[in-house]
């Protein structure tokens, strides 16, 4: 009984979204992500070696579950576990800093043995977010360990956080010692969202034009890592 208050009590305390699990995950949906390598770091060694992980992807892949199931199994393993989408961790920041109390913070931030920072990329963040995300990798490096998310690839960083120095600071220390998880796929959101086409040699056309059939595909190339 005592040890499942203590498992309660540190699971509210990581302030979880959504509680997830690994028993929970469908693994089927998407065959592209290793299954092994996920359950290894849900061992937690790369906690007690205060390594960091960076899971990357676009949205519905299953980044943000994946993260929080393994902070979860941390949890189970007695370790201090916290939760914050990088938007929740610019406002805290932004409320502190208010009121003079910014090294409040930053302890709140170095003191659990894993700290999660999901959601990178969803959109730009306000002004000083580099500064405050630095300040927190910075004095976690080989220290914690972090796990981060991102919808974005890393040289989008730069101009999402509004500063390309800081960016480049930020990911120089975490990638460091990270392990990199790239994800690709659709999202499992609309996994169940049908393809409703057109009746067979109908297409619907805009006013005064022609109507025309088929569709042209799209390519992308792959861009360098910020230096």
């Amino acid at each position: 009984m005592r040890q499942e208050r203590v498992l309660k009590r540190r699971t509210h305390a990581a302030d979880f979204r959504h509680l997830k699990t690994l028993e929970e995950f469908d693994w089927q949906f998407n065959l592209t992500i290793q299954r092994k390598q996920i359950y290894e770091l849900a061992t937690g060694a790369f906690i007690r070696k205060s390594t960091d992980v960076f899971f990357v992807g676009p949205p519905g892949v299953g980044k943000t579950h994946l993260a929080q199931a393994i902070g979860y199994e941390a949890i189970k393993m007695n370790f201090h576990v916290l939760y914050r989408s990088i938007f929740d961790l610019v406002r805290d920041f932004l409320k502190d800093e208010a009121f003079s109390q910014q090294e409040r913070t930053v302890r709140k931030y170095l003191k659990p043995d894993l700290v999660i920072i999901d959601d990178m990329g969803l959109k730009s963040l306000p002004r000083h977010s580099a500064e405050y995300l630095l300040e927190v990798i910075m004095r976690r490096y080989e220290n914690r360990a972090t796990i981060m998310t991102s919808n974005r690839p890393l040289e989008d960083w730069g101009k999402l956080l509004g500063d390309v120095p800081s960016a480049s600071a930020i990911l120089d220390r975490f990638l460091h010692h990270a392990q990199t998880i790239a994800i690709t796929g659709r999202s499992y959101r609309l996994k169940d969202q049908a393809l409703v086409a057109p009746p067979e040699g109908k297409t619907k056309a805009k006013p005064n034009e022609p109507s025309t059939a088929g569709s042209a595909s799209k390519s992308s190339e792959a861009r360098s890592l910020l230096a």
